[in-house]
């Protein structure tokens, strides 16, 4: 009776063996090796991200300065109807005015009126007219053709002043007498618009320094020397 006992308690420490010797469901798994295709797989992602931060970092302006240009000279336009002088231009300027002068005073009219150019430079002259008791008529008062022919000459000149190699001469004149005068005269003329064959003048004659007597319009032809 005994030992049967015995043989029963002995499957009982068996299964509890058994027991024991089965994993839990809590165990931790083994874990596996690294092995080279996992190392490289590993670091695939962390390259791919680098690279795509160092394009960002090189594409982004703030980073990357663009080079600067260099500078360019930009040709400044000259206005309308203004030509680039020449270097000889002035000689030939002021050659032309000492021939316009020497022309003035070698004509037989002006030495006979005793008429004196005083300027004669860009497109306006000046001829001033001594008074003489010869210059009147009847009345007292200087003769208006005289004062039409005053006027006339400082036009002519105005205008040959900035026509070189060019004769001028008068197609027609219209001056307004506004009052008879008896004295000093100065004749204006300025140019007020010159063309390749006529030019237009607009004429101003004054007594003394500030009194206005006549005032004009002439059109004068160019001809080529």
């Amino acid at each position: 009776m005994a030992k049967s006992k015995r043989s029963e308690k002995k499957p009982a420490r068996a299964k509890a063996k058994k027991k024991s010797a089965s994993p839990s469901k809590f165990a931790s798994k083994p874990k596996k090796k690294k092995t080279a295709k996992n190392a490289r797989a590993a670091s695939e992602p962390q390259k791919q991200t680098a690279s795509k931060s160092a394009t960002k970092r090189k594409s982004s302006p703030s980073s990357v300065k663009a080079p600067e240009p260099a500078p360019t000279l930009v040709p400044v336009p000259l206005p309308g109807g203004v030509r680039p002088r020449r270097p000889d231009e002035a000689n030939e300027r002021s050659a032309h005015l000492d021939k316009i002068k020497q022309l003035f005073e070698s004509a037989p009219i002006s030495r006979y009126l005793g008429m004196m150019l005083g300027y004669c430079e860009n497109g306006v002259a000046r001829v001033r007219l001594p008074f003489r008791k010869d210059f009147e008529e009847g009345h007292g008062v200087i003769h208006g053709g005289l004062v039409g022919l005053l006027g006339d000459t400082a036009g002519s000149f105005a205008v040959g002043s900035v026509s070189p190699g060019s004769t001028v001469k008068t197609v027609e004149f219209k001056l307004s007498l506004l009052t008879g005068v008896q004295g000093d005269l100065l004749a204006i003329g300025e140019v007020v618009r010159k063309g390749r064959t006529l030019a237009t003048c607009r004429l101003e004659i004054v007594e003394g320094n500030d009194r206005v007597v006549a005032v004009g319009l002439a059109t004068y032809a160019l001809q080529a020397i």
